[in-house]
């Protein structure tokens, strides 16, 4: 039968009203803030004058930019890959069912409930130079939220402890999705531990690492929340990343020149970090 037209154009009326808030709060201030990082913008959000790539010169040459460009990368390739790494290790661990396996399972994915203000709170405790645990543990007296030397990885090692958890289900969920048959040829083969992971499961769960690794990535390169909770707003340049830096400028200094176009550089540098990782899919990824 002949579908009528409204039959045919059904399915995205129903898509309508998610493309309506996509578009109004994802797409209209993205492509607001790529204009009006070539114009010059006064403290009120004033567009006062087209000035072209100046801002974006202008940028590049305040070192506090190009610190938060190394803090930011120290931040990804220190977190993202230890913290699939580990949850990696926790779901090889988890992998057989147990009575209380529910029990570790729900200890390891429980970071991920947790906010980030929150973590933020816990780990300033830990972190306190005079009362808190890790120097007490340690019998140091760092200062590990001011010192240059320290502040970054310390809040990298908070990340980590806060990824684990949503890696951790994802990648548990494909390590039981493994077929039983394959390991078992494999044990009867003599294979080790090491041998069955490398050979037969990490191939075979590739997919959800290439996932995890892009998702993380992506989120990682985007990370503020820890910063400006932690060093004073974002004011604080010894662990600024580029969306730090971008909050601190346009809604703390309101110097929104360098906050449009701090912010359209992290997004040009996260792309070309994602195209890269994509462009290894082929190589690494392997669908069955």
């Amino acid at each position: 039968m002949r579908k009528t037209f409204f039959q045919k154009i059904e399915p995205f009326l129903y898509l309508l009203p998610a493309l309506f808030f996509i578009v109004l709060f994802t797409y209209y201030p993205f492509i607001n803030t790529v204009i009006k990082s070539f114009f010059l913008t006064n403290s009120m959000g004033v567009v006062r004058e087209f000035v072209g790539f100046e801002n974006y010169l202008r940028i590049f040459r305040d070192k506090e930019f190009l610190s938060a460009i190394k803090n930011t990368f120290i931040y990804v390739f220190t977190s993202v890959p230890i913290s699939i790494f580990i949850a990696l290790l926790l779901a090889l661990i988890a992998n057989n069912k147990t009575r209380t396996s529910s029990v570790y399972e729900t200890m390891f994915a429980l970071t991920m409930a947790m906010s980030t203000s929150v973590c933020a709170m816990i780990f300033q405790l830990i972190y306190n130079p005079s009362l808190g645990i890790l120097n007490a543990f340690l019998g140091t007296k760092i200062s590990w939220l001011t010192d240059s030397r320290y502040t970054l990885y310390s809040i990298s090692f908070i990340s980590i402890w806060m990824n684990i958890g949503f890696n951790f289900l994802f990648l548990l969920a494909a390590v039981r999705a493994v077929p039983g048959d394959l390991l078992e040829s494999a044990n009867i083969e003599g294979a080790n531990f090491y041998r069955k992971t490398t050979n037969i499961i990490l191939p075979i769960i590739s997919p959800t690492v290439f996932f995890l690794v892009v998702n993380s990535l992506a989120r990682s390169m985007m990370m503020s929340g820890l910063v400006i909770i932690l060093s004073d707003g974002g004011r604080s340049g010894t662990a600024s990343t580029m969306i730090s830096y971008m909050y601190s400028q346009a809604v703390l200094a309101q110097n929104y020149n360098n906050g449009y176009t701090a912010a359209i550089i992290a997004f040009l540098i996260t792309f070309v970090l994602l195209l890269i990782s994509f462009s290894f899919e082929k190589k690494t990824v392997h669908y069955n």
